[in-house]
């Protein structure tokens, strides 16, 4: 009975939203991001459709560019009554070639109809080679540590800071995104703290999450790291913008006779916590070149008279309550504004007219972001009203430079006669009613309470559930849940973005299921399937825990990388028996005393190489 109560509403619920779904109006709208990037920077396409979450994904087939298609996201939306879905297709673009290019128009078809997006324009510079190594200055004098960048050989620079605006020409109170760009190469960097930049004349708001992501550039691979923010302009004219600077730690080898600065370990624990300890850190400061930005001040032709300052693209959003009441009641009329923009000194809308209703002055009630809500109140003073005016709100698009105008629609309104109270007539010469007491004697002791004069015998209250020790035992439990909670999310981010980590912590697990299915191979008498499972265990084990591609696994690669020579002979010693006995011919005993002394050995060269890594650990710890 419990499950059908609460299926019972969820399906009224389904049944009022899907058909508000399939009724909503069809739009679509594609945005890029960045506008302007460098030659092997990869874009992101989004193409939103409005009004469904079932549109397919439209092919895409740009010339110059390379597209590869990232996936959907959907969002349902319910706000006053009227229900809104979407789907968000994003794609990922990487051009083959510097210039100015048209993204679009694309088309959606859905149900039988077309719908087509507005064209994106975006710019792609040519890359740029890594600036070579300072010189030095005039004086002589080379420049201070904190200035000079970790250089490969060649004398190209491995760290860079780059910050970027889309466009050098703003207007007054336009929201300008911000990026800064930290280039990594070849080095290896911890404790990278959020850019700082000189802002003097901006409202700057803090920095998102960094996303990351890798770019060719002169033939050379980087890791990219993007910060974005948002900038405000708050006075004309030309402005300085940076140079940003960042603060990070660049990690070298430490020289020393420590048995774990080998390259074997170096190998094992590279990207990880373990790596740091035996290398020594410098930290260094990277400063970006600066911008100046052209600020425009606000156009005096067109301005509304009702401009109150708002920037950017918006919508309005009005709702009041009630709809029915009589005259000279209230009516709390809500306002709304929300889009991208810059609403600090935006005053309420106004209304058309408001003939025949006594207007209050507007409330402003709270300020998110680029959402800003007011209320006002109105009292009707006729009954021949029968709807609330129109508001506007006016704004100032700095995309299409000109001003805008928004207009809600008029509320719908029944107003009553006003309410009247009776009056009590007064009629010379006839008595009053008799009251309650005149007339009718009192009954004592019904119309007070009297004082109690005793107590009463007194109870003890029961302990309080919280000064139980159980309850503060149990106190430390949230807090245990929220590291385990946090821990686990950070492993679990770790292991989806570092392919490379992931297979050297899968490795050990996958070996030792592999080892035992070998052990029931060997039960079963299934020799060659045995051997072939044996060597491709330690192939794939070797592979992950040396990061080598399991084709190209050889021991001079590994002696490379510090293997020890007792190593390199069993693993030999493991693949070619593993190859002679998969076709070699001899008795049930022979073939079983061979096959178990073989698994043993695999074993054990595994469990070394474990072992190996725990004790690095512990030592370290």
């Amino acid at each position: 009975m419990k499950r059908r109560a609460f299926i019972l509403p969820l399906c009224l619920l389904f049944g009022l939203v899907c058909p508000a779904l399939s009724a909503a109006e069809v739009s679509v709208h594609a945005t890029v991001h960045p506008q302007r990037a460098t030659l092997g920077e990869a874009l992101t396409l989004s193409i939103q459709v409005r009004g469904t979450q079932d549109a397919p994904a439209p092919p895409l087939d740009i010339d110059g560019f390379e597209s590869r298609y990232l996936g959907p996201s959907t969002q349902v939306s319910i706000s006053n009554g009227q229900v809104a879905a979407s789907v968000q297709h994003r794609y990922s673009l990487l051009s083959r070639k510097p210039g100015r290019f048209t993204l679009g128009p694309f088309s959606v078809e859905y149900q039988g109809r077309q719908y087509h997006t507005d064209p994106l324009d975006v710019t792609i510079a040519a890359a740029q080679p890594s600036p070579q190594a300072a010189p030095p200055s005039p004086s002589g004098r080379q420049p201070s540590p904190a200035q000079q960048r970790p250089q490969a050989a060649g004398g190209q620079n491995e760290l860079r800071l780059q910050l970027s605006v889309p466009r050098p020409e703003v207007y007054l109170h336009e929201r300008v995104p911000v990026t800064v760009k930290l280039h990594i190469g070849a080095a290896r960097v911890s404790d990278v703290q959020y850019p700082q930049f000189s802002k003097d004349g901006f409202s700057v708001e803090p920095f998102s999450e960094p996303t990351q992501q890798r770019q060719t550039l002169g033939g050379r691979t980087f890791t990219v790291l993007h910060f974005d923010t948002e900038a405000v302009p708050l006075r004309s004219g030309s402005l300085a913008l940076g140079p940003a600077s960042l603060q990070l730690n660049v990690l070298t080898r430490r020289r020393g006779g420590s048995p774990f600065s080998a390259p074997f370990f170096d190998r094992f624990f590279q990207n990880d916590f373990f790596s740091t300890f035996s290398s020594e850190r410098r930290q260094l400061t990277l400063r970006s070149d600066p911008l100046t930005l052209s600020v425009q001040p606000l156009p005096e032709v067109g301005r509304p008279a009702n401009f109150s300052g708002a920037v950017g693209a918006f919508d309005l959003d009005v709702s009041a309550a009630p709809h029915a009441l009589s005259v000279g009641d209230p009516i709390t009329v809500h306002m709304r504004i929300n889009g991208s923009g810059y609403l600090a000194a935006a005053a309420a809308p106004m209304f058309v007219q408001t003939d025949g209703f006594r207007a209050y002055e507007p409330l402003a009630g709270k300020t998110q972001g680029s959402t800003k809500s007011f209320e006002q109140v109105l009292i009707p003073q006729q009954q021949t009203l029968t709807a609330i005016p129109a508001v506007q709100f006016s704004y100032f698009d700095p995309q299409a430079g000109r001003y805008r105008t928004l207009e809600s629609q008029p509320i719908a309104l029944v107003v009553r006669p006003p309410k009247t109270t009776p009056q009590k007539t007064v009629v010379a010469g006839q008595p009053d009613t008799p009251t309650r007491g005149q007339d009718e004697p009192e009954a004592l002791g019904q119309d007070l309470v009297y004082i109690k004069d005793a107590p009463g015998a007194l109870v003890p209250r029961a302990r309080p559930w919280y000064h139980s020790p159980g309850f503060l035992l149990w106190q430390p439990l949230p807090a245990l849940l929220f590291l385990s909670a946090w821990w686990y999310d950070q492993r679990r981010r770790r292991l989806h973005s570092d392919s490379r980590y992931a297979r050297f912590t899968a490795a050990g697990k996958q070996a030792r299921q592999s080892l035992a299915q070998a052990e029931r191979l060997l039960t079963q008498e299934e020799y060659p399937a045995l051997y072939t499972t044996l060597a491709h265990t330690l192939q794939d084990y070797v592979s992950a825990k040396f990061d080598q591609p399991p084709s190209g696994i050889d021991t001079q690669a590994l002696r490379e990388r510090g293997v020890s020579q007792t190593y390199l002979e069993q693993i030999d010693l493991v693949w070619e028996t593993c190859e002679q006995l998969r076709f070699a011919q001899g008795t049930t005993a022979s073939m079983r005393d061979q096959s178990h002394e073989i698994l043993t050995l695999a074993r054990q060269l595994i469990d070394q190489l474990e072992r190996a890594h725990r004790q690095f650990q512990t030592q370290a710890a």
